[in-house]
């Protein structure tokens, strides 16, 4: 930062420590000329995610279930005047665009959080189409081509997945993932290489790791397809059918 001839501001600086216990940590890790070490936050705000110290995303899946819930019930007052497609790209732009948004780090999560997101999908559809609460949804959602929200995060996990093969997404993300390259055509081709994990509850929800093991359980023809937009088609259809 001196290099720079910057200078840090402790009042609008924010410090996350990635652990489960970040109250055993000391001030060692913090360089000493930087001046006195700010006080670790429990979670902070990073691109409009929310991320906490133990990234157990909670307090992200409250936040966009606060937010999209408050849109859905301003959407109610107008949607009685308004034609079905018209809800749905509304509903779309405002609501599934948030509960899509960074959806990639909600892999692993609590299966308990997976289903207040799920709720708010439940409802955008029963909004859309003016569904009673007591119907099932899952036909519904069928109806409206969205993956429910479990697969959706897998879809967005397999999509990054495809790019790093490729070398079409960033970098940070292609280095994640080492691909087998077989000297001759064989069926094991282009399957990922998946790492030694020393902690399931950590290392076990890693891109290196999770995006490899899913990637290994797609369909030979589906894991040879190079396009990308050919990809996510079928990619869809095949979460669809699962």
């Amino acid at each position: 930062m001196n290099n720079s001839r910057l200078k840090l501001n402790s009042d609008k600086t924010e410090v996350l420590i990635l652990g489960r216990t970040p109250s055993a940590w000391n001030d060692s890790w913090w360089p000493s000329d930087l001046g006195p070490p700010p006080t670790p936050a429990n979670h902070t705000r990073n691109l409009g995610f929310i991320l906490d110290s133990a990234l157990t995303m909670s307090k992200q899946v409250s936040a966009v279930s606060s937010s999209c819930f408050n849109i859905l019930r301003m959407l109610r007052r107008i949607f009685k005047w308004i034609p079905t497609e018209t809800r749905k790209t509304v509903t779309q732009a405002l609501v599934s665009s948030r509960l899509d948004y960074g959806n990639a780090l909600y892999t692993g999560i609590p299966t308990k959080d997976i289903k207040r997101l799920q709720r708010i999908q439940n409802a955008s559809a029963r909004l859309i189409l003016d569904i009673p609460r007591r119907c099932h949804i899952s036909p519904h959602l069928k109806e409206l081509h969205w993956l429910p929200v479990d697969k959706r995060i897998t879809f967005k996990l397999l999509t990054h997945a495809h790019k790093a093969l490729h070398n079409t997404g960033p970098s940070y993300l292609n280095t994640r993932l080492n691909f087998y390259t077989p000297t001759r055509q064989l069926r094991s081709a282009n399957l990922a290489l998946v790492p030694r994990i020393q902690r399931k509850t950590s290392g076990g929800r890693s891109f290196s790791f999770l995006a490899a093991k899913t990637w290994n359980s797609l369909p030979t023809p589906l894991r040879q397809t190079q396009d990308l937009l050919a990809f996510r088609r079928l990619l869809k259809t095949w979460l669809f059918d699962r």
